[in-house]
């Protein structure tokens, strides 16, 4: 009864807190019982010759407390902010997925960073979240009201929508499930269970008449699309689900799986004529096993019947209260006795809607009043609808979105802690680039230094040994230049001095002397130079291999310099060239002849001279042409003098000073070319030496020249020849000796360059890959940075997010 007092005086004060205020003094509760007695008398003495004041104090409650709801904002309001506010963070998160996923999607090509579980992982997300948005668009506040048959369910729902949306009347006129639920089109209409028909519904018996024409279920649905403007709490997201009597089925659970699991408060119908019935109990028993703590409302109905029995009615009252507070607390301990207190309402429902309906057309409420008490019934009613509007908001938003707002958080938080773990790899990662950048540009560096320092020393190694292998083939060709004689002595084709034979002889004798000579100089050089060009190779490929890193390169490198075949080095002599001016003289020549002593003469004097010339000059024309006189003349001059004039003994006491002065006559004599000349030598002679003497060495001398002349054969002709060729051929082939030897010293020179050549191109190779490579690095060391800064910019997204959230929760779902 304090409880009823406390909601009367909040109504009329316009307090709306008031009965849940636990510090009310007893002067405030004695205000409030002398209130509700004048109320009471003066409802309980009308009469139609005061009718006029009670209308006016009717009126003007009504009109007050119009004008407070007006000015108070609805509880409802409360759902729909936040309902809105949810779907605008959860189209955030949405965006947030879709975006990171884009990014996780790009980042996927790298399996170092994210592999296949965690892209589909991502992607899940979407489905997820896309399945939460559809799922909050659906989201509303559901009532559903429960009670015997004809105890006026569809009347109450009706009253609470102002307008006859339900059939009601006498009898069991709710067969079946309906749901009222808001329609943002401007017509109503009506859908069945398994059909999406749209069934039009004019007024109430066409909806009364539709649903009886049809033997639907009792446990079937019939939804009904109302106009969202046509009532303010279809408006606010309400939905309002009528229910056949509980006593028509036994079906409960099948009822409560199906309509009752998503309700946020329970509204149970009582008859206020009778009392709380088993069958009522158990229904409600059933739902708070399945259901944890459900909201319940209890209204006692038809309180307007009271009104004739005004004897009866505080004890009757008191004795429904009782009962139904124990109801709530004792059997089913959904609520503590305060609690249920506020929760338990007798009203009118019939009466309320007519009072509505009068109120549509621009007439006072009252008219709608059936019995005395309509003003407590009226304002009871509206207290239910304040009390239900604001339980049914904070528990809606406590169920629906505080889930919602919890999956929202783990989506962020799951993503977030994903998403850290990637910008850890992707730091590992780029530290690891960052490393190998480093290295490589340091080795980069490295290589180009240590090739500069290779270059110098190979270019003088090169010039080194060009210089070598000139000295050395040039000593070795001087040295088988002066045994030329011994090659030519081995050649033994046969010998006939006839013009034809003779040129096929110098053609083979040719071709025998540069074969002879190419050939020990190939065994006296070619090995050691071989061995030293490719000792030298080997150097230069493993200094040059030791600059470049990756052994790719290295094998591609080591292709490219060694060679198919060996080194040899190429002797160009061309003796049928250098020896074609050969003239060979075979003519017989007397060794004693006048001619030929004065030669032999003249020869010893230059050897005599030469002898007694200046150091100096002996080694000055030794430096400058060292290659012009060899040994090998000393043994082909020898060869020309008999050995019986190597020494001039003393004849017939003619001293040398006599032969000099002979000799210079006879050579002036010769000189003169005349036969005086010959005369008076021959007299000098026979007078100086004697006749005996001269007739003497006149017969020796014919028997040497005879015995010359007889030996003047084929072999001795091929001896001279050969002496000839020897001499000849020595001439011409110290004329090469230079040439030879630069030609030697070219090809190796060109051997060990080409080599250098192609492994500076091997190198020059690995460092234009290495600085590919670097740039290659140096753009994923970029694209890295970039998606480091992309994560940390999702990161902060799924902290504001979370944020968001947490406000969310802050205004809305945490107690107030």
């Amino acid at each position: 009864m304090a409880a009823y007092l406390n909601r009367t005086i909040s109504l009329v004060t316009g307090n709306a807190g008031g009965g849940n205020n636990d510090n009310n003094t007893d002067t405030v509760d004695d205000a409030r019982h002398n209130l509700s007695l004048q109320t009471q008398s003066s409802a309980t003495s009308l009469t139609p010759s005061s009718s006029s004041s009670t209308n006016y104090n009717s009126n003007a409650l009504l009109t007050e407390n119009r004008m407070y709801q007006q000015n108070e904002k609805s509880p409802l309001q409360v759902f729909v902010r936040a309902k809105k506010k949810i779907n605008d963070i959860y189209g955030e998160i949405e965006e947030y997925v879709h975006e990171t996923t884009q990014f996780i999607n790009a980042l996927h090509s790298d399996a170092e960073i994210v592999d296949k579980a965690e892209r589909e992982l991502f992607e899940s997300y979407v489905y997820k979240v896309a399945a939460i948005r559809e799922v909050l668009q659906r989201d509303h506040m559901k009532v559903a009201f429960f009670g015997r048959t004809s105890n006026g369910k569809s009347s109450v729902i009706n009253a609470m929508l102002r307008e006859k949306i339900l059939p009601s009347g006498i009898g069991h006129t709710t067969n079946c499930f309906c749901q009222v639920e808001g329609n943002d089109g401007g017509e109503a209409y009506l859908m069945k269970e398994g059909s999406d028909e749209k069934l039009n519904v004019v007024n109430i018996k066409q909806l009364a008449n539709a649903l009886c024409q049809e033997k639907l279920s009792e446990s079937s649905l019939v939804r009904i699309f109302w106009p969202r403007e046509r009532c303010s709490l279809l408006r606010d997201d309400v939905v309002f689900v009528d229910s056949p009597g509980v006593d028509v089925s036994a079906n409960l659970d099948d009822w409560i799986d199906n309509h009752c699991l998503n309700a946020d408060v329970f509204v149970l119908v009582l008859n206020a004529e009778s009392t709380m019935t088993r069958a009522e109990k158990q229904f409600f028993h059933t739902v708070s096993q399945k259901l944890s703590k459900p909201n319940i409302f209890i209204l006692n109905n038809r309180w307007d019947a009271s009104a004739n029995e005004p004897e009866f009615q505080e004890s009757v009252k008191s004795q429904h209260t009782e009962r139904c507070i124990d109801f709530l607390t004792k059997e089913l301990k959904v609520s503590n006795e305060k609690e249920a207190a506020e929760r338990v309402f007798f009203v009118s429902a019939r009466e309320t809607l007519q009072a509505r309906l009068e109120e549509a057309k621009g007439n006072p409420p009252h008219l709608g009043a059936i019995a005395d008490g309509f003003q407590i019934r009226y304002f009871e009613f509206q207290d239910f609808e304040r009390k239900f509007e604001e339980c049914i908001s904070q528990s809606a938003v406590k169920t629906k979105f505080q889930q919602h707002s919890s999956r929202g958080k783990s989506v962020s938080g799951d993503m977030r802690s994903m998403l850290d773990n990637i910008y850890e790899r992707i730091t590992i990662f780029r530290n690891l680039k960052q490393d190998q950048k480093n290295l490589l540009t340091e080795r980069i560096q490295g290589t180009e230094t240590q090739m500069m320092q290779v270059t110098r020393e190979m270019k003088m190694k090169i010039h080194n040994m060009v210089e070598e292998v000139e000295e050395k083939v040039s000593k070795a060709l001087n040295e088988e230049i002066w045994r030329l004689g011994v090659l030519i002595d081995e050649f033994n084709m046969p010998f006939h001095p006839e013009r034809l034979v003779l040129n096929i002889y110098k053609k083979e004798l040719n071709a025998h002397v540069e074969s002879g000579l190419g050939s020990n100089l190939r065994a006296r050089l070619s090995m050691a130079l071989a061995m030293n060009v490719e000792s030298a190779q080997n150097e230069m490929t493993d200094r040059m291999h030791a600059l470049v890193p990756n052994e790719q390169l290295l094998a591609s490198s080591t292709k490219l310099a060694v060679r198919t075949q060996p080194f040899e080095m190429l002797y160009s002599l061309n003796c049928q060239n250098l020896c074609a001016d050969f003239q060979e003289d075979l003519e017989f020549k007397f060794s004693w002849g006048i001619a030929a002593m004065i030669q032999r003469f003249t020869g010893k004097v230059r050897e005599r001279s030469k002898k007694h010339a200046p150091a100096a000059l002996l080694n000055r024309q030794s430096s400058i042409g060292q290659q012009s006189v060899t040994p090998a003349s000393t043994p082909v001059n020898n060869e020309a003098t008999p050995v019986c004039l190597l020494s001039t003994p003393v004849v017939a006491g003619i001293t040398p000073e006599h032969l000099s002065l002979i000799s210079r006559f006879a050579m002036s004599s010769i000189g003169s070319q005349g036969t005086v000349g010959g005369l008076v030598v021959a007299g000098i002679m026979l007078k100086t030496i004697g006749w005996r003497v001269l007739v003497g060495i006149g017969a020796l001398y014919g028997c040497i020249y005879l015995y010359e002349r007889l030996s003047w054969t084929n072999s001795a002709k091929e001896r001279t020849f050969k002496r000839q060729y020897v001499h000849h051929a020595t001439k011409k082939l110290k004329m090469i000796v230079d040439l030879t030897s630069a030609n030697c010293s070219h090809q190796v020179q060109q051997e060990l360059s080409s080599t250098f050549a192609r492994l500076c191109r091997t190198v020059d190779t690995a460092t234009t890959d290495m600085n590919e490579e670097l740039k290659t690095i140096a753009a994923q060391l970029m694209v890295l940075e970039s998606n480091q800064k992309q994560l940390k910019l999702l990161r902060n997204k799924a902290n504001y997010i979370q944020n968001e959230l947490d406000i969310f929760e802050h205004n809305y779902i945490a107690p107030q």
